[in-house]
């Protein structure tokens, strides 16, 4: 990784360090001290920003030498990758849930609500994700991930919806996926990071009323 600030270099790793590095903690006691570093880093990561976290911030946090941490990471770029790493699959997972049954506002608002759900405790690192996603391919590639992930489940049921006669069958359910993801993603980050100061169930009310409109289905009157 590369960008403003010198992301922090690391020290120059032993062949046996580095060997670690790619493989792995072999041990159990080795993978419960990388797992503990990571919550670490996590949490300052969280609390500082990544411009402003240091790896000295991380192994105080962590309450380890620094000398440990290098044992696993060669600098505070691959930790925060590894961070971001574990945060997005976390997410994925998540976005992977089974397909709600129901009516075309049923099915949207659990899609909105799943969305939201998986986002809300991960706000803070996917909006870190996406800042250093500017300068750097590999975390760029990690935040589009998480969007692809809504948007092909979203165009799925758009293009399933339309060929029940349920959407507008003039629209291009994946570029109408693109277009309303964007939406759902970007009140979020509004929300969650910025701090706007909305209520939860009212905006997966608005979201799905806005979405389950623009696909052309109707949403029942007491909506």
């Amino acid at each position: 990784m590369s960008g403003p600030r010198g992301q922090g270099v690391g020290a120059v790793a032993s062949a046996g360090q580095q060997e670690r590095r790619e493989a792995g903690p072999l041990t159990g006691k080795g993978q419960a001290r990388k797992a503990a570093l990571l919550d670490a880093a996590r949490r300052v990561f969280e609390k500082r920003g990544f411009l402003d976290t240091r790896v000295a911030d991380i192994v105080a946090e962590a309450r380890v030498a620094q000398g440990t941490f290098y044992t696993y990471f060669d600098s505070k770029d691959a930790v925060f990758q590894a961070v971001a790493t574990g945060v997005v699959g976390e997410m994925l997972v998540a976005l992977r849930a089974d397909t709600h049954t129901g009516t075309p506002y049923e099915r949207a608002y659990a899609a909105m609500e799943r969305f939201v759900d998986s986002y809300r405790p991960r706000a803070r690192i996917i909006a870190l994700v996406e800042q250093v996603g500017t300068f750097t391919p590999e975390l760029k590639h990690l935040r589009l991930q998480v969007r692809e992930a809504f948007v092909e489940r979203a165009a799925r049921g758009i293009a399933h919806q339309q060929e029940a006669g349920i959407a507008d069958k003039s629209l291009d359910p994946v570029l109408t996926a693109e277009v309303l993801g964007a939406m759902v993603d970007h009140t979020c980050y509004v929300w969650l990071n910025l701090g706007r100061d909305f209520d939860r169930d009212a905006l997966l009310r608005t979201l799905t009323t806005v979405w389950v409109r623009a696909i052309g289905a109707d949403v029942p009157p007491s909506r």
